[in-house]
C-alpha cells in the first residue's frame, strides 16, 4: 500500500517537473495503429495480392535495385554474354492442388541476381555470429509475393560450391506449341526451385527479394543435455 502511495507520488512529481514521458505500454497513449481494428499505415493494403509489375531485391547485397520484366530480361541477356554456361533454362515437374505439373521457365539465376556485379551483387557480409568462417552459409533468401505469402532459400542451397541448384526467378515459359511466352497470370516473375517435389516455393506475383542472415544462436549450454 505504502509502495503504491509511493510510485504515484514519484510520478505525478517527474510530471510536473516535465521528467515523465508516456511508453507504449500505457494504453491511453497508444498511437492509432496500434489498436487491433486499425493497421498501421505502412501496412495498409500491404497484402492486397493481385500482379506484379516489380519486384525489389535489396538487404545484404552490395546494389539494392528494383527490377520491372525488361530489366529482368536484359540482366539475363547479360549474363548469357558474360558466360554463355550460364543456367537461365529448366525443365521442372513438381506437385500443385491441380496434380503434377511439367513446365519449361526462363529467367535469371538468383545466384546471379544477388552475387553477379551486373546484377545486384556482390553478396554482402552479414550477421556471422561468433564464429565468421564461411559466414555466407548463415544467410538466406527471402521471398515474398504481393498476398505477402513468402518462403527462403538457403545461399547454401545455390552457392555453386554447395549444393549449386539452378533456383530461378523466372519470366517466361514454354507454351504448348513450343514458343516462349511471358508470363501472364504469374505475374511477371516467379521463383521457380528445381527438386522441390511440391510447388510450396513456386512463388509467383514476387514483389521482395532480401538477402538476410540467421542471428546468432540464443541458446545457452544449459540448454544441453551433459554428455
Amino acid at each position: 500500500m505504502h509502495f503504491t502511495r509511493r510510485i504515484a507520488i514519484v510520478s505525478l512529481t517527474l510530471s510536473i517537473l516535465g521528467l515523465w514521458q508516456p511508453t507504449l505500454a500505457d494504453p491511453g497513449n497508444r498511437a492509432p495503429w496500434e489498436s487491433e481494428n486499425q493497421p498501421a499505415p505502412w501496412e495498409e493494403n500491404a497484402c492486397s495480392g493481385g500482379t506484379s509489375q516489380i519486384f525489389r531485391l535489396g538487404g545484404e547485397v552490395s546494389n539494392p535495385a528494383i527490377f520491372n520484366l525488361q530489366k529482368l530480361k536484359n540482366l539475363q541477356e547479360d549474363l548469357k554474354n558474360q558466360n554463355p554456361s550460364v543456367v537461365t533454362e529448366v525443365t521442372v515437374s513438381f506437385q500443385t492442388g491441380a496434380g503434377l505439373k511439367t513446365e519449361t521457365y526462363y529467367g535469371v539465376p538468383l545466384w546471379e541476381l544477388i552475387n553477379n556485379e551486373n546484377a545486384t551483387g556482390p553478396l554482402k557480409p552479414g550477421n556471422s555470429g561468433p564464429n565468421t568462417k564461411n559466414a555466407f552459409l548463415r544467410q538466406y533468401v527471402l521471398i515474398e509475393a504481393t498476398d505477402c505469402y513468402g518462403t527462403t532459400v538457403a545461399i547454401g542451397e545455390i552457392h555453386p560450391n554447395f549444393e549449386g541448384k539452378q533456383v530461378l526467378v523466372a519470366y517466361a515459359k514454354k507454351a504448348s506449341d513450343g514458343s516462349i511466352q511471358d508470363l501472364t497470370d504469374e505475374g511477371f516473375a516467379r521463383l521457380v526451385v528445381p527438386g522441390d517435389k511440391a510447388g510450396g516455393r513456386y512463388i509467383s506475383n514476387v514483389r521482395n527479394i532480401l538477402v538476410l542472415s540467421a542471428p546468432a544462436s540464443p541458446l545457452k549450454p544449459k540448454y544441453f543435455w551433459r554428455l
